[in-house]
C-alpha cells in the first residue's frame, strides 16, 4: 500500500466512523427515558411479572439471544460502509440492553433508583469506558449522579463513539458478505452478556441517587473522540495490527489440516482490505498454502480490549461457518483467548452464542 493510499484509506476510516458515530448518536438520545418509561410502565400494570434474583441468568441469556438474531438478520453490504446501513439493528440491540438492565435491577429490589443515569452508566462501564461523570463507586455503595440534558448528551455521544469502536473492529463483518452478519450476532450476543453481568455487579451494591445535577463534566471526559478512537489499534513496533490478525486467522484455516475453497476464498478477501503494503499481501497469500504457522505476539492487545474483541469475534465466526466448529479449532480459539486476556467462561459463551 503507498503512502497516499495509506492515508486515503485512513481518511474514509475516520469518515465512517465519524458517520456511524454520529448517526448512532440520534437513535440513542431518546431511548433510555423510552426504556425507563415503557419499563416501568410494564410492571406497574402487571407486577405479577416482576421479576427475582433466581430468574436474573434466564433474562440475560434471552435478551442475548434476541440481540444476536437481531444483528444475524442485518444485511450487511461488504465494507465499511456496510455498517452504517445497519444502525437500525444496532439501535436495537441497545435498546434492549436497556431493557435488560432495568429488568435485571427489578429483579434487585432496585425500582426507586433505575434512572436513565443508571442504566447509561452501567452500559458504559460494561463498554470498557469510564462513567466517572454518572457512576461513583464508594465501596459497596455506587453514587448515581444526575445531570443536565445536554450533559446527558454529550456522554450519549461518548458511548456512541465507543460502541462505534468496538464495531468497526471486525475484519469479517466489514468484507465478507454474508458471513459478516454472523460475526455481528457473535458481538452483539457477547456484549449484551457482558453488560448482564456488570449490571448484576452495580446491583448488588447499595445505590445512592445524587441530589445535586451536574450542569458540565470536564472536556477530557466529554467523549470519545472516534477520529483516533475508531482508527487506534493495538501495536508492536514494525509489526501492523492487521498482520496480526490475518496471520492469526490463517492460523485458524490451518489447523485442522485442511483448507476449503471457502475458507481460502474468506482469507483473500481479508488479505485484500487489510490495511498492508503490496508485498506483506504477497507474503500473507503464499502462507496460505505453506506448512507451519505464524508466531504471533498478542501482548499489545492488552491495551487495546476493541482489539482483542474484534479478533476473537472474527476467529469464533470464522471457525463456525460451515456448521461445523472442530475440536482443533475450538482448542485454537480457547489458546488465543486466553492470551488475549478473556476468561475460559467468556471464550465458552462466545463459542457457545454464535452458533
Amino acid at each position: 500500500m503507498t503512502k497516499q493510499n495509506g492515508k486515503k484509506a485512513e481518511g474514509e476510516s475516520k469518515e465512517v466512523a465519524n458517520t456511524l458515530q454520529n448517526k448512532l448518536a440520534e437513535k440513542m438520545m431518546g431511548l433510555f427515558e423510552l426504556v425507563v418509561s415503557d419499563r416501568s410502565g410494564y410492571f406497574a400494570k402487571h407486577p405479577d411479572e416482576i421479576p427475582d434474583k433466581k430468574s436474573v441468568p434466564s433474562i440475560i441469556n434471552s435478551y442475548s439471544v434476541t440481540n444476536a438474531a437481531i444483528s444475524g438478520g442485518a444485511s450487511l453490504v461488504p465494507g465499511p460502509w456496510g455498517m452504517v446501513a445497519v444502525i437500525p439493528e444496532i439501535a436495537a440491540v441497545i435498546r434492549n440492553q436497556l431493557a435488560m438492565i432495568y429488568d435485571v435491577g427489578m429483579a434487585y429490589g432496585k425500582s426507586k433508583v433505575l434512572t436513565k443515569e443508571l442504566l447509561a452508566g452501567i452500559l458504559i462501564t460494561a463498554m470498557g469506558a469510564s462513567a466517572g461523570s454518572l457512576l461513583v463507586m464508594q465501596g459497596s455503595k455506587v453514587l448515581v449522579k444526575r445531570v443536565a440534558l445536554r450533559v446527558f448528551q454529550r456522554i450519549i455521544t461518548m458511548l456512541a463513539g465507543k460502541i462505534t469502536q468496538q464495531a468497526l473492529k471486525s475484519a469479517i463483518s466489514k468484507w465478507l458478505p454474508g458471513v459478516g452478519a454472523a460475526a455481528m450476532a457473535v458481538w452483539s450476543n457477547y456484549l449484551t452478556r457482558q453488560v448482564g453481568k456488570k449490571a448484576i455487579e452495580i446491583f448488588e451494591k447499595e445505590i445512592v441517587l445524587s441530589e445535586e445535577v451536574i450542569e458540565e463534566i470536564p472536556l477530557e471526559t466529554e467523549s470519545v473522540s472516534v477520529r483516533t478512537a475508531a482508527i487506534s489499534h493495538a501495536s508492536i513496533p514494525g509489526i501492523s495490527p492487521d498482520m496480526q490478525k490475518v496471520q492469526t486467522l490463517i492460523n485458524l484455516i490451518k489447523i485442522d489440516g485442511t483448507i476449503k475453497a471457502e475458507e481460502r476464498e474468506y482469507a483473500q478477501t481479508i488479505i485484500d482490505n487489510a490495511d498492508l503494503t503490496e508485498s506483506e499481501k504477497t507474503e500473507l497469500r503464499q502462507a496460505i498454502d505453506k506448512s507451519g504457522k505464524f508466531v504471533v505476539d498478542y501482548s499489545a492487545f492488552a491495551s487495546s480490549p476493541d482489539d482483542a474483541i474484534g479478533l476473537l469475534v472474527d476467529m469464533v465466526t470464522l471457525a463456525k461457518r460451515d456448521d461445523t466448529f472442530h475440536i482443533t479449532e475450538k482448542m485454537f480459539v480457547k489458546q488465543v483467548g486466553k492470551l488475549l486476556g478473556f476468561s475460559e467462561n467468556d471464550i465458552d459463551e462466545m463459542m457457545v452464542t454464535s452458533g
